[in-house]
């Protein structure tokens, strides 16, 4: 009789096999920076949650804030200018992480020219 063949290709989500395609063309900062930024185009307290997952080794002067510490307006101002601080590209000038540092900084620039956010807290 007749035996349907399984390849392993048709077992990936349509979604997996656009992440895949796309990436051909990435660096692995980009994909990085892709990665972290996907599904949080809007949510600035989960980037600034999840900034450490791109960061490189060593920021020791980024310290990874809490969700409850990232409650008011005020508090999310406060650590989104820590974040511009630690990876700000004109401080990393020379540094083998001034290009990451540039694409962390570009990724929610993107969200905020979109955005119709009346307090946006992209500044830097």
């Amino acid at each position: 009789g007749f035996k349907p063949t399984q390849r392993d290709n048709q077992k990936q989500s349509i979604g997996t096999m656009l992440k895949q395609e796309q990436s051909k063309n990435l660096t692995p900062e980009e994909i990085q920076i892709r990665d972290w930024t996907q599904g949080k185009e809007r949510n600035i307290r989960a980037l600034l949650g999840s900034l450490h997952n791109v960061l490189w080794e060593g920021s020791d002067r980024w310290n990874q804030p809490s969700m409850g510490d990232l409650l008011t307006p005020d508090q999310i101002k406060k650590h989104y200018r820590k974040a511009c601080l630690v990876v700000h590209p004109d401080k990393l000038n020379g540094s083998p992480h001034q290009l990451l540092a540039t694409m962390i900084q570009k990724g929610p620039h993107q969200f905020s020219e979109q955005s119709s956010l009346k307090d946006s807290y992209f500044l830097c």
